[in-house]
């Protein structure tokens, strides 16, 4: 399986970096297993916060599928919206929220993306990162596995895993 990994350089600009996000946010979607009983109806990615990346999101769900299931994208205001999420993606600015994510979900199969540093230590199974000026992305697999998400090698290969 040939991985495309994206590396942007942050002079791009910020709309830049969130269009990257959500493509890397999509090809997470491929690298990962959920269960089967989430193997049926949407995908749904929810968002958590204010950001350009639900844009990015739901123009992407409108052309494309995971697994043969359509994507849908949510917004989500309060902890309680997360339910039925396969991706639950939360912007530094609600970061605050990961410890109460993090137990909402604890019986449920979701991968949580976070955009902040230190966070894939503290709950999230993948979090973005600069490294030398580029995007990357840190993976804790022992909070995916928690969540029962099984990550292949090929993305845990890319991944700087803390």
């Amino acid at each position: 399986m040939c991985v495309m990994m994206i590396v942007l350089s942050f002079h791009e600009g910020f709309a830049q970096k969130e269009k990257y996000h959500s493509i890397f946010i999509y090809n997470f979607s491929k690298y990962v297993k959920w269960p089967d009983d989430q193997s049926s109806g949407k995908f749904i990615i929810g968002v958590m916060g204010t950001s350009a990346i639900q844009n990015e999101l739901k123009g992407m769900a409108a052309a494309k599928q995971v697994n043969g299931m359509a994507i849908e994208v949510k917004q989500c205001n309060n902890v309680a919206d997360i339910k039925g999420c396969h991706i639950l993606y939360i912007s530094a600015s609600e970061s605050g929220k990961l410890d109460q994510v993090v137990n909402q979900t604890q019986a449920q199969s979701v991968l949580i993306v976070t955009d902040k540093p230190g966070l894939a230590k503290q709950g999230a199974a993948i979090n973005f990162v600069e490294v030398d000026g580029k995007i990357k992305f840190e993976l804790n697999q022992g909070n995916a596995e928690s969540h029962r998400l099984k990550v292949s090698g090929s993305l845990t290969s890319l991944a700087i895993i803390v």
